[in-house]
C-alpha cells in the first residue's frame, strides 16, 4: 500500500464518527420537525373548534332567550348572583366537558376545569338590578310612577266609609271588586312605558289609604369575559 493510500484510509476512518454524529443530528432534527408539525396541525384543528365554542357560549349567555338575561345583552343581576358551577352546566349543557371560565367586571362567576390557555371572548354588556321604592302616601286618586317597573305592590286601606272599587294602569283595569278593594295586591305593569295609576272610589280617599311599592331597574355597564379551553 502506498503512503498516500494509507493516509486516505486513515482520513476516511477518522471521518466515520463525524458522519455518524451528522446522521444522528439529521434524524433527531427530522423527528423534531415532524413532532412540531404534528403539534401545529393539532393546534390548527383545535383552535377553530375552541374559538367556535367560546363564541357560541358567549352569544348564548347574552341572548334574548338566555336564562340570565332580561333582554338581549342585558344580564339579570339577581340571576347572575345565583349562578354556580353546577347551575351553569345545567343552564348551558354544551359547556360540560370543557374547561370554562366566566368573569364579569373582573369577578369570576364560573370556573370549571383549568382554562389556563384557550380562547377568550370579551363583550360589553349591561347588568340590570332592581330595587324597591315605596310611596307610603299617595295623594289624590292618581299617581304617575317616575320610573318604569314591571310590577307594583299596592297596600289598600280605605276608610270604612269609602268604597275603593277599581285600580287602572294606563287605562287598563288591573284590580276590580264592586264590593270594595282592601288588602295587599301585586299587579303586573308594562316595563316598556311609564305607568299612570288611577283609583276609582266612592267616598273620600285620604293619602294614607294607598301605599305603593314599585321596582325600578338600575343598569350598569360591565365587561363579560368568557374563556373556553378545549
Amino acid at each position: 500500500m502506498t503512503p498516500a493510500a494509507s493516509v486516505d484510509g486513515q482520513r476516511a476512518q477518522a471521518n466515520l464518527p463525524a458522519l455518524a454524529v451528522a446522521l444522528v443530528l439529521v434524524t433527531v432534527t427530522a423527528g423534531l420537525g415532524l413532532s412540531l408539525a404534528d403539534g401545529a396541525f393539532a393546534d390548527a384543528r383545535r383552535e377553530p373548534a375552541e374559538r367556535a365554542a367560546a363564541v357560541g357560549l358567549s352569544e348564548r349567555l347574552v341572548s334574548d332567550a338566555s336564562p340570565l338575561t332580561t333582554r338581549g345583552n342585558v344580564l339579570n343581576g339577581s340571576e347572575v348572583d345565583r349562578l354556580s358551577d353546577d347551575r351553569f352546566v345545567a343552564l348551558f349543557p354544551a359547556s360540560e366537558g370543557r374547561a370554562v371560565r366566566v368573569r364579569l367586571d373582573g369577578e369570576t362567576l364560573v370556573e370549571r376545569g383549568d382554562p389556563a390557555g384557550g380562547t377568550t371572548m370579551r363583550r360589553v354588556v349591561l347588568v340590570e338590578r332592581r330595587q324597591s321604592v315605596t310611596v307610603s302616601r299617595v295623594p289624590g286618586d292618581r299617581i304617575a310612577l317616575p320610573r318604569r317597573t314591571p310590577r307594583a305592590t299596592l297596600g289598600l286601606t280605605p276608610p270604612p266609609a269609602t268604597n275603593l272599587t277599581t285600580v287602572r294602569a294606563n287605562g287598563r283595569v288591573v284590580l276590580h271588586d264592586p264590593s270594595g278593594l282592601r288588602g295587599t295586591f301585586d299587579v303586573t305593569l308594562s316595563r316598556y312605558e311609564t305607568t299612570h295609576l288611577a283609583f276609582e272610589h266612592a267616598g273620600p280617599l285620604p293619602p294614607n289609604a294607598v301605599e305603593l311599592t314599585y321596582y325600578p331597574a338600575r343598569t350598569t355597564k360591565a365587561e363579560l369575559v368568557v374563556t373556553v379551553d378545549a
